[in-house]
């Protein structure tokens, strides 16, 4: 391991020597948004631990969280902090660009937030198309939520957000920003009498219709989709684990693979 992973607490001599020895960039990203009453709007804290796991054991560097997301569903509970999807790629597209300006060859997108998915997925094409560099995605939360230990933590229990696995990792990782004791009501119920597949459908007679639902359409006021007393610090500590591991491994794989291909 080594001693310094955050390209913030570097100066920039140390980021190019850091080039200069082949480390990658991670560009962690997260969100600001409602949890429940019981847990913190600011979930980027999340990945941003992860990350710097993954850097440590790597060898790598991670440039400073971005903490700021597509969260538009959530925008009416006070403390979240919601870009527009063009913002969104604008700032991811100029800090990859820095990074690749700058001689870092590989840089991988580290996004703890699914709602970022669609504006990532045409960005990390662009920049195919336009560097002629393929820039990796991956989310933390879908390394270390694996089908095996889903079923080994959880069996048939539903998870959801504003409970779990996100409690159970906030209680391994920053225990004493969660009070259960303010928790309330949870669970989802239909839109417009029709059930729901996220926050993106509905279903009409067995079939998806794309419609802009926001979370308070579907839950109680905590905004709460699953049980948030489900969460325990052990739970937390396999899945964030579990999440370093696969990442970690990764990120070696990448870093022998040529990220330049044709444009």
């Amino acid at each position: 391991m080594i001693d310094k992973v955050r390209t913030a607490e570097m100066s920039w001599r140390e980021v190019e020597e850091a080039i200069a020895r082949g480390a990658a960039a991670l560009v962690p990203m997260g969100s600001t948004e409602e949890h429940g009453p019981h847990a913190p709007t600011g979930d980027y804290l999340l990945t941003d631990a992860i990350t710097e796991q993954v850097a440590r054991q790597t060898g790598d560097v991670m440039i400073p969280t971005i903490p700021f997301s597509y969260s538009e569903y959530f925008r009416h509970y006070p403390g979240t902090v919601t870009l527009r999807a063009e913002t969104l790629r604008l700032l991811v597209r100029d800090a990859v660009d820095g990074l690749l300006d700058q001689g870092f060859h590989h840089v991988i997108l580290f996004n703890g937030h699914k709602g970022n998915e669609p504006i990532l997925g045409p960005l990390i094409r662009e920049l195919r198309r336009e560097r002629g560099v393929l820039v990796p995605i991956v989310a933390p939360l879908g390394f270390g939520m694996t089908t095996p230990l889903i079923r080994e933590l959880y069996g048939s229990t539903p998870t959801g957000h504003g409970g779990e696995p996100i409690g159970s990792i906030w209680a391994h990782l920053r225990p004493g920003l969660v009070d259960l004791g303010r928790a309330e009501d949870f669970g989802s119920g239909p839109f417009l009498g029709l059930p729901t597949s996220g926050l993106n459908e509905v279903v009409f007679e067995g079939h998806p219709v794309g419609m802009a639902i926001n979370m308070g359409d579907v839950t109680p006021p905590s905004g709460s989709l699953s049980d948030p007393r489900l969460a325990s610090a052990d739970k937390g500590e396999r899945i964030v684990a579990n999440a370093v591991a696969g990442l970690a491994a990764f990120v070696r794989w990448f870093k022998q693979v040529d990220p330049r291909v044709e444009p």
